[in-house]
């Protein structure tokens, strides 16, 4: 009888402590990579613009642009006003649950540059192939941190812009 029940604890044991498979990480491989160094940057296309804007002037733009090579997304700051004492943030953000185009499932990710806002600059790139959705941001901060220009809601203050 000792043996049958040490034999069923075993098993029972055994059967509680399986180990179920994980699940695949998801395959997300440029992001948080520069799309120059890359090489996702040398087929690139602006899919979208916005102005990088205050009520009374225009500093800038920023493009998101898209790699199909690379299934990437970046954001690149054209400044129109060139100021080195000033900074431009660009920023990219994926939102979380979208599927990764090889059967998983791509993560919450976010982004953040800072340059000084003469020329053109990039951001970090985002994988986030086909459709899915992205937000990106520009903003320009003089040199002691206030804001200048951003892309936009001005009301209430949001610079993020979603593209799908």
């Amino acid at each position: 009888m000792k043996r049958v029940i040490g034999t069923l604890l075993g098993a029972a044991l055994l059967a509680a402590l399986q180990v179920t498979p994980a699940s695949a990480a998801p395959y997300d491989p440029y992001t948080d990579t520069n799309p120059a160094t890359t090489g996702c940057a040398a087929d690139a296309i602006t899919i979208a613009t916005r102005n990088i804007a205050s009520p009374q002037a225009i500093y800038g733009t920023m493009e998101v642009r898209y790699s199909p090579s690379c299934g990437t997304n970046g954001v690149r700051a054209n400044m129109l006003v060139q100021n080195a004492a000033y900074t431009v943030t660009k920023g990219i953000s994926r939102f979380s649950s979208q599927p990764d185009g090889h059967g998983g499932w791509l993560g919450y990710y976010q982004n953040y540059e800072y340059d000084p806002a003469v020329g053109s600059s990039f951001g970090m790139q985002v994988y986030a192939p086909g459709s899915t959705c992205i937000q990106a941001m520009s903003v320009v901060r003089d040199s002691g941190g206030q804001l200048v220009a951003f892309t936009g809601s001005p009301v209430p203050y949001d610079p993020w812009v979603t593209f799908c």
